[in-house]
């Protein structure tokens, strides 16, 4: 259960998850080579929960606040670096990923933490009917999955999403390519996003973002956070993470302007985020 303000507080201090498994670690690393091909020493692998924790817990923490969350839910969760944040942070988690791969790593990188009862990891292959009851959940978790969903299916999963979200709920969107943008931020393609998704030569190709109202409109009569509270969670995450002063004064400029259309710059960004609660 998390540990309220009223209790204990969430672990929020810039004391981030170490390593307490060496026989784990050795068993992760070796599952990167194997499963992935990949170097167990890049950012995207053994040094992910470090990036997560840097870059994404001032949000995490400021939602867990908000909802007091009992149950914890990351879909798409990779090879686990957010759930063993969140676990870091004092919840219990439930993770799920559609490739069985990524859960045998992602297994393996929470035990080298020390978190492998904090985190219930599964693969489940269809996003359309997850494996949980109506409203299991007080907080749900996309970090960069889904612009990776087959669009045909976005509305369904997302819908799922909104079923297994509890009443007053917050669901959080980050690091989601933005079809906006001329750079789709993981192929590095230019104008990529702006090619119809039936034409050209990578049609078939997952790694095109998606537009923030294909994501806000799955989940209808939510409240959108960042409108509700004027950005601030959003502009303490960038200055807790290391954006620059100008940087962020620019983006606030253009937040001020953008908002009021309920579009807060969030939204905007090459890499986009969003909040939105489920009505009480």
């Amino acid at each position: 259960m998390l540990k309220t303000p009223e209790t204990t507080p969430l672990n929020a201090s810039h004391d981030g998850p170490r390593v307490q498994d060496l026989v784990a670690d050795q068993r992760f690393r070796q599952k990167i080579r194997d499963l992935l091909r990949g170097d167990p020493d890049s950012i995207w692998h053994g040094g992910y929960v470090d990036h997560v924790w840097e870059k994404c817990r001032e949000p995490l923490v400021q939602y867990l606040r908000k909802t007091k969350a009992r149950r914890v839910l990351e879909f798409g969760c990779n090879i686990g670096a957010t759930s063993v944040v969140l676990a870091h942070l004092g919840v219990k988690v439930d993770a799920v990923d559609i490739d069985r791969k990524y859960i045998d790593i992602a297994q393996e990188n929470a035990a080298r933490y020390g978190f492998s009862q904090e985190v219930r990891f599964s693969c489940h292959a269809d996003s359309t009917v997850l494996p949980w009851e109506d409203e299991t959940f007080d907080f749900i978790v996309c970090n960069s999955v889904l612009e990776y969903v087959p669009f045909a299916i976005l509305p369904a999963v997302l819908s799922e999403l909104g079923r297994v979200l509890a009443p007053g709920g917050i669901l959080f969107v980050a690091g989601t390519s933005n079809r906006l943008s001329p750079i789709e931020i993981h192929s590095r393609r230019w104008f990529i996003n702006y090619l119809p998704r039936r034409f050209g030569p990578a049609a078939h190709d997952v790694e095109r973002g998606l537009f923030p109202w294909e994501v806000l409109r799955g989940f209808p009569g939510y409240a959108q956070l960042d409108v509700e509270d004027r950005s601030r969670t959003y502009f303490d995450w960038k200055k807790s993470s290391g954006m620059s002063a100008p940087k962020r004064a620019v983006l606030n400029a253009v937040d001020a302007m953008s908002r009021p259309f309920g579009l807060p710059v969030a939204l905007l960004l090459p890499s986009f985020s969003t909040a939105v609660r489920k009505p009480a």
